[in-house]
Parts: C-alpha cells; sequence; structure tokens
C-alpha cells in the first residue's frame, strides 16, 4: 500500500513528542491570563513561537500557529487577497 498524505497521520518527530508532553504537564492553562500558570503557558508558547520562526526562517511575528492545515491555508489564501504577504502558518 502507498499512502502520499501523511500530513495528519506521520508520526510525531522524537523532539515534537518531547515538547508536546512539556506543554501538556507544564503549559495547560491559558497564555492570555496573568496567574502563574497563565504566565508558564506563554513563556512555553513564545518559546514554541521562535523556535518554529527560526527553523521556517521568518520573525517569529510573522508566524501563527492554526489549530489544522486547512485553517493554515484559509488564512495565508485570506492574507494574499487583501493583497499583502500571508504570515506563515504552522
Amino acid at each position: 500500500m502507498s499512502y502520499f498524505d501523511a500530513a495528519s497521520s506521520a508520526p510525531l518527530h522524537p523532539v515534537a513528542r518531547q515538547a508536546l508532553l512539556a506543554a501538556l504537564d507544564e503549559g495547560w492553562a491559558d497564555p492570555a491570563r496573568l496567574y502563574r500558570e497563565g504566565r508558564r503557558a506563554r513563556l512555553l508558547l513564545d518559546a514554541a513561537r521562535e523556535a518554529a520562526a527560526e527553523a521556517v526562517g521568518c520573525r517569529p511575528d510573522e508566524l501563527v500557529f492554526t489549530p489544522s492545515g486547512t485553517r493554515a491555508v484559509h488564512d495565508g489564501i485570506a492574507g494574499r487577497s487583501r493583497g499583502g504577504g500571508a504570515p506563515v502558518a504552522i
């Protein structure tokens, strides 16, 4: 069997798995909140954004995390249709 679309079914890279587990353990709170757990979640989110931006070669403020690949495509199309450069969506 050949399966050519592994975008959402490929196993996680070990480093990605480790980051996910850390986020689940330590970053479960709302990063927009000011209590201790929220601030910790914000630090984890900001660090993830910086690492991802470096990996794809953009500034952290140009990178947007989306809940799905479909949403990333929609955001990219919407950005281009407004005449501007679309942010990098992950």
